[in-house]
């Protein structure tokens, strides 16, 4: 809500004087030929236009307009009591009217003062755009200073200007027209430098003419996790070939650990090279692991149907003689694209832990606390002394797991 401006003022004040001389003419005229019926509702007009655009002086405005009616009646009009009383009523009349849409425009500036102060002073940046021709209509001391413009360089702007991107502009328009209200949608900003800042930007459609936006400036947070994903990258990139690279080597350490086995009859020596075999497995072991832990978090997490995801884990699995029974309802979970290699793990570990394993059974309970997906085998299980221990990384001797839940 603005004040009025200059211009809107001026243009009142010509409306004023022209209703005010045009209401006393026709009072004069009026009266001339004896008509005391229809003149005093052109006062009206003027009286409407004073009281709300000088508030202030409104009150004083419209007495002063009163009293010249009045004059006019008294000196042109017939000198009869009735004409005098009539006069007298709409002199009250247009002060009362003066009163009260003086009263009312007062409020109406407070109200509106207060919206420009939160609307002006806000922390937030703040615009609102032409809903047709999509120009700046009006944006606060933030927003401007966002993009680096002049308030009124701004204004000479339209939403093509600030939003260049026509994927993201039209993605935006299109959200605005069919929800009339969007939060957080993040935008990318065109500033008066050329360079590029990253915003939210909410937006509401009043039903005015101009869509009023809030935006929040996230640059600092978008490059910042930017970076973080660039030296994300370079480390995995810089494991992935050092593991690879260890691999290899370990391969050749393993071959030549089978060659010493195979030329060497002695008992002590064998059993040396039987522990460095277990230790060259176990970094084995160790350097895989790594490789599927870094990629945790690299890519955005999304939503995964569950049953789809069970299926395509065990379906790399050698399953031999092992029935699987999968029973879970239809539903998705947010999580990391390694949530497959999650129940690859477990299925596998059953298989190769549980020595007898013939079924695998994977299903769902509903608690008041959530969905909670459980694993069961009918293998040997896992020691009742050692289930507290299986989650602590000094324990690597896994038998097999019996029953593992995950909650969702």
């Amino acid at each position: 809500m603005q004040q009025i401006s200059q211009k809107k003022l001026f243009l009142f004040d010509a409306c004023i004087i022209i209703s005010t001389i045009t209401a006393i003419l026709i009072t004069w005229w009026s009266l001339s030929l004896g008509i005391y019926d229809v003149f005093p509702f052109f006062y009206i007009i003027p009286l409407v236009l004073l009281a709300f655009s000088h508030p202030k002086l409104g009150i004083y405005g419209t007495v002063l307009l009163g009293w010249v009616y009045l004059v006019l009646v008294f000196l042109f009009g017939l000198h009869d009591a009735q004409v005098y009383t009539t006069a007298t009523i709409w002199f009250y009349i247009f002060v009362s009217l003066g009163v009260l849409i003086s009263a009312y425009s007062k409020a109406y500036r407070r109200e509106g003062e207060k919206n420009c102060e939160l609307y002006y002073n806000s922390q937030a940046g703040a615009f609102s755009y032409d809903k047709i021709s999509l120009k700046i209509n009006n944006a606060n001391q933030k927003f401007c200073t966002i993009l680096g413009y002049h308030c009124n360089d701004l204004k000479k702007k339209t939403l093509l200007d600030i939003i260049p991107d026509t994927t993201v502009r039209e993605n935006f328009l299109t959200q605005v027209y069919n929800q009339h209200r969007i939060s957080d949608i993040e935008v990318s900003l065109s500033a008066a430098d050329g360079s590029q800042r990253w915003a939210l930007v909410s937006a509401v459609d009043c039903e005015t003419p101009v869509i009023i936006c809030t935006v929040v400036d996230i640059t600092g947070y978008t490059q910042a996790q930017a970076a973080l994903s660039r030296a994300n990258k370079k480390l995995n990139l810089l494991n992935n070939v050092t593991g690879h690279d260890i691999l290899n080597q370990l391969t050749v350490l393993i071959g030549f650990l089978e060659l010493s086995r195979q030329d060497t009859t002695d008992q002590k020596l064998i059993t040396y090279i039987s522990k460095e075999e277990q230790a060259a497995e176990a970094i084995r072991k160790q350097i895989l692991f790594t490789r599927d832990y870094q990629n945790i978090g690299v890519h955005s997490p999304g939503w995964y149907d569950i049953g789809e995801t069970v299926s395509l884990a065990i379906a790399t699995i050698d399953l031999a003689m092992v029935r699987i029974t999968v029973d879970l309802p239809q539903f998705e979970v947010y999580a990391d694209p390694l949530l497959e290699k999650v129940f690859y793990n477990l299925v596998e570990n059953s298989i190769r832990h549980g020595e007898h394993v013939t079924e695998i059974a994977i299903r769902s309970v509903e608690t008041p606390d959530g969905l909670i997906l459980v694993l069961e085998d009918n293998g040997m299980g896992i020691p009742g002394n050692e289930k507290e221990r299986i989650f602590r990384r000094e324990y690597y001797n896994l038998n097999s797991e019996k029953m593992i839940t995950t909650k969702f």
